[in-house]
């Protein structure tokens, strides 16, 4: 009888001591996890810092933790440390929670906008105007890519991101931090010059487009030969035995040709005319070490 009771009691002992040291687990699992939530708020609004996944959890993983913390045991008295080794208050907890979670809307908004601010970097001389050598549709193509990034970081401010926040925009040190004004203005800037861009690139073609119709027309020159003209005037079209055509000739010559060299073949491509219809189109491949023929 004595020895089934002594089994009881160090059962219920030992039951006890495992619940203790499940409390006491919890306890510290809370603390380094809102250690760790701390360490991102203070990595973000003391150095700038976004990225590296400091903000990947939703805040509600945050707030599980204090709930877990305090039905462990965690009293508003009991601390945690912080990301600069500050000693914090678990009755501040839900403090480091809500701020996670306002930062946490402008990291996310800043990495979605960062393949945008990769484009206007690339696309953006060092005095912030557009590249001469981009093309129009270069940048037409870019504009719509960047568009969205306005949409993105008004959204976030409306969603609670903090605006007198300064941060580092690509995440590299010794960039220069900017708040969300200022990234939203590199946006707005780039949609400005980048259309403006297109549509003077637009229409400086449509100048040289208009002069080739102009110079190929005075030859008396219509139809699908002047459509290929105007496309492929710039450059130098060849006749008969591969000689360059020009003048009167490019009106009469029955075929046009074209040379391609890949460095391992020659290929010829044969335009033939019946007037200024296109009636026919050949490829033709040449070894490179041969001779390739226009005929």
């Amino acid at each position: 009888m004595h020895r089934t009771r002594s089994v009881f009691l160090l059962l219920v002992a030992a039951v006890g001591v495992a619940h203790a040291d499940a409390r006491e687990e919890a306890m510290a699992q809370a603390r380094i996890a809102l250690g760790q939530y701390a360490s991102s708020v203070h990595d973000a609004t003391a150095n700038g810092e976004l990225g590296n996944n400091r903000f990947f959890d939703e805040p509600a993983v945050c707030t599980r933790a204090i709930e877990a913390g305090t039905k462990a045991g965690l009293g508003p008295t009991d601390t945690f440390l912080d990301g600069n080794d500050n000693t914090v208050l678990w009755k501040r907890a839900p403090g480091v929670c809500a701020e996670y979670a306002r930062l946490r809307v402008l990291a996310t908004a800043v990495t979605d906008v960062q393949p945008m601010l990769d484009i206007v970097r690339a696309y953006t001389d060092a005095d912030g105007k557009p590249h001469k050598s981009v093309t129009g549709d270069a940048y037409r193509e870019t504009v719509a890519k960047v568009k969205p990034c306005l949409d993105i970081v008004d959204k976030a401010v409306k969603a609670g991101a903090p605006t007198d926040l300064t941060f580092l925009p690509s995440g590299n040190y010794g960039e220069t931090r900017i708040d969300v004004a200022a990234l939203r203005k590199r946006c707005s800037d780039y949609l400005g010059f980048g259309t403006d861009a297109a549509a003077a690139d637009d229409a400086r073609e449509a100048t040289e487009l208009a002069a080739l119709r102009e110079k190929y027309g005075k030859l008396g020159i219509t139809g699908d030969r002047l459509a290929y003209l105007v496309k492929w005037g710039h450059r130098t079209i060849l006749g008969k035995n591969c000689v360059e055509l020009t003048g009167k000739a490019l009106k009469t010559s029955t075929a046009f040709y074209d040379l391609g060299d890949d460095g391992i073949v020659w290929t010829v491509y044969k335009t033939q005319w019946k007037g200024d219809k296109q009636v026919k189109y050949t490829v033709k491949r040449f070894r490179r070490d041969g001779d390739y023929q226009c005929k």
